[in-house]
């Protein structure tokens, strides 16, 4: 079983419970989520199986898409519903308002993560620092929004929005930066991840759903990668490849390598020769 799973990850479930979740319902021991949830966040959660496990460090980057929500003139010390009130503000922001801070906060940026996060200071957790009473100082980080679109007033200082965002992103900062530019304070009631990478959650399972289908439930290596170029090499070259030889290759960009039709590895042009980065056979 080697692949894929675009999972639906439920409320109150860390990434980490539905990777142990997983594991047990397909029997395997190489499992890991490509990419935190937040417990309270629903949706997207991308899970590898087996050789799948190996592209991690290329997938994790791969830009999200989510459904928010944001509720201005209350915060709390975790930026979401599941955190203790901290401060509330008395002043009702307009839709025009809102629309105009949703331009500023699109492109690149130095976003500084929640204290409450699971950002590591000195091998610890920050979420575990702050719940033991630090004082959480995490430094900023460049991040770029590629899309933040205001859908609708929902309620009372609520809005509902569609973000697109590269990996790393936390969407609990961004409520806290727009909070600041409009004079208030806010918070993260709901959110919904919709995409990671090539994964959707049109096309997404729950747990009970994979629990049924088992492998069947698995995606092909491909389909992460589908937006890779393919490169076929010839019979010569594979047996090369398989001997550890290393073999001329002029693309600078990733390229999916193929030998006789079957997916080898990932890599790319290093000093002329192809660097397999990633080993997939």
């Amino acid at each position: 079983m080697n692949g894929f799973l675009n999972v639906i990850k439920p409320s109150g479930l860390t990434a980490s419970d539905v990777v142990v979740k997983v594991r047990k319902i397909l029997n395997v021991k190489k499992v890991g989520h490509l990419g935190t949830l937040d417990p309270l966040a629903v949706g997207v959660l991308p899970v590898a199986v087996g050789k799948g496990t190996k592209l991690f460090n290329l997938l994790l980057n791969k830009q999200k898409a989510y459904r928010a929500f944001f509720r201005f003139g209350i915060t709390t010390d975790t930026l979401d519903s599941d955190g203790i009130i901290t401060e509330t503000n008395d002043k009702v922001v307009t839709v025009d308002e809102v629309a105009d801070v949703c331009k500023q906060m699109v492109g690149k940026q130095m976003q500084i993560p929640p204290a409450y996060s699971a950002k590591s200071v000195k091998g610890t957790r920050a979420y575990v620092l702050a719940r033991n009473g630090n004082d959480v100082q995490l430094e900023p980080r460049e991040i770029e929004i590629f899309k933040f679109e205001l859908l609708k007033k929902v309620n009372f200082n609520t809005y509902m929005f569609d973000i697109v965002c590269s990996s790393g992103t936390y969407i609990r900062s961004i409520v806290r930066d727009m909070a600041k530019k409009m004079s208030t304070v806010g918070y993260m009631p709901a959110l919904i991840r919709t995409e990671s990478g090539m994964f959707s959650i049109e096309d997404a399972l729950t747990l009970d759903e994979i629990s049924l289908r088992k492998e069947k439930a698995i995606l092909p290596i491909d389909f992460a990668i589908s937006d890779i170029p393919r490169y076929e090499f010839d019979a010569e070259f594979c047996r090369k490849l398989d001997n550890g030889v290393k073999v001329p290759f002029v693309c600078k960009d990733y390229r999916k390598i193929y030998c006789n039709g079957e997916l080898f590895g990932i890599g790319k042009s290093k000093n002329g020769l192809l660097d397999l980065e990633y080993y997939l056979k």
